[in-house]
This record gives structure tokens, C-alpha cells and sequence, in this order.
């Protein structure tokens, strides 16, 4: 008789016990289809990467028996597809340093504050006017934070940074991948000074193609007046 009224605390105990193998399971689960989805992406990008460096010993291997003028652009390419290159490079090196496994994580890796310390500090270079030491910051939230609500920002103030160094041709892959954040509210600024590197390279055939892209895609941006304003002057 005793006996039986333990009997309802064994069977409480052992729901508890099977609930909570049961949220363990769950929680497993999640991680490993976490895992999974992470190692097929960085194979991708692994891929792409192995692609573009292809890519850029075939341009290479063209380059000397270009006409000067198809040559100068095939350089430009090359610049641009290595620039890319190191780009995915140093994400990849990154991804080593973030856990796999993390059913809770949001992004790789969390940012650790409202706003990372190194996209305040190359705002401050940048606004010093140390556009050089700027361009390095914005480029290290980047690789730090790949998934942040700030990578898409630091990367087309990287390209502002470039531009403002004279470096056109690094800051059109700056502001390229402003792209890769289908979300970015930056991506009308972004094609716009793409169109204004261009333009400040000598390139009016590239510029024209990219300042319509700003019309086309972002017509009821601010840019899009910008960009009819630059037209104009360019007919």
C-alpha cells in the first residue's frame, strides 16, 4: 500500500525525464540541420572561390595578346575578381573561429554590442579623414561580422573610403558587395558611386550603364535624380 503512492511521483518523473530527452532531441536536431546548412554554404562559397581564381588565370593568360584598350579592362576585371578572392578568402578563414553547432545563433558570430567597436572606430577614421586606416576598419567588421546589420553598411563605406583614397577600382568591389545583403538600404548609393568610379576612371560607356541601373532598379531613390542629373552631362 505504501508502494502505490509513489507510484504517481514515478510516473511524474519519468514524463519529466522523457519530455526533457524529447527537448534535447529537438534541440540536436536543430544544431545538426544548422551544421549541415553551414558546411553546404561554405563548400559553395569554397567552389566559387576555386572558380574566380580560375577565372582570373585565364584573364591573365589573355591579357598580352589584347589590343591596349581591351586590355587595360581585362585588368580591371582581374583586379576586381582578386579582390573578390580575398574577400572570400578571409570569410572563410573566419568561419573556423565560430562554433557550428549553436541551434540559438542568429548570425556568425553574434555582435557583441548594439554597434561593434571596430565599425565606430572606422567611423572615426573615417570622419579624421584616415580614409586608408578607414577602408581597413570597415573591411575587418566585415570578416568579423559577415552577418550583422552592419556588414552591408561597412562594406559601401569601405568603398567611399577607396574613393576618397583615389582607389576606384577597389572601391567599385567595395561597393559591389553591398549586393550580397538583398535587404541593404544602401544598395541605390551603392550603384551610384559604382557609376561615379567608373566615371572618374575615364570609363563613360561603364559609367552610363551604371548610373541607368540606379534608375531602373532604385527609381524612387534620391539617387535616381543624381544619377538623371550625371546622364545629362554625359550626353
Amino acid at each position: 500500500m505504501r508502494f502505490s503512492k509513489f507510484i504517481p511521483v514515478i510516473a511524474a518523473l519519468f514524463m519529466a525525464c522523457s519530455s526533457s530527452n524529447s527537448k534535447v532531441e529537438i534541440i540536436a536536431n536543430e544544431a545538426l540541420k544548422l551544421a549541415k546548412a553551414d558546411s553546404l554554404r561554405l563548400d559553395s562559397i569554397s567552389l566559387h572561390q576555386e572558380f574566380l581564381s580560375k577565372r582570373i588565370d585565364l584573364l591573365d593568360s589573355f591579357s598580352t595578346a589584347l589590343p591596349l584598350a581591351t586590355a587595360n579592362e581585362n585588368q580591371l576585371q582581374i583586379a576586381l575578381l582578386r579582390e573578390e578572392v580575398i574577400f572570400l578568402r578571409k570569410f572563410l578563414e573566419n568561419q573556423d573561429k565560430v562554433p557550428l553547432i549553436n541551434p540559438s545563433r542568429t548570425q556568425m558570430p553574434t555582435a557583441p554590442s548594439a554597434l561593434p567597436l571596430e565599425y565606430e572606430q572606422a567611423q572615426y577614421l573615417f570622419s579624421q579623414k584616415n580614409y586608408e586606416a578607414a577602408a581597413t576598419m570597415f573591411e575587418k567588421v566585415t570578416v568579423l561580422y559577415p552577418q550583422s546589420d552592419w556588414a552591408d553598411d561597412a562594406w559601401y563605406w569601405a568603398g567611399e573610403s577607396q574613393m576618397a583614397l583615389g582607389n576606384f577600382s577597389q572601391a567599385i568591389s567595395a561597393f559591389q558587395k553591398v549586393f550580397f545583403y538583398t535587404q541593404s538600404i544602401k544598395q541605390a548609393d551603392a550603384q551610384f558611386q559604382i557609376g561615379i568610379c567608373f566615371l572618374r576612371m575615364g570609363n563613360r560607356e561603364q559609367a552610363e550603364n551604371a548610373l541607368r541601373k540606379v534608375q531602373d532598379f532604385y527609381p524612387k531613390s534620391p539617387r535616381a535624380l543624381q544619377a538623371q542629373s550625371e546622364l545629362k552631362k554625359l550626353k
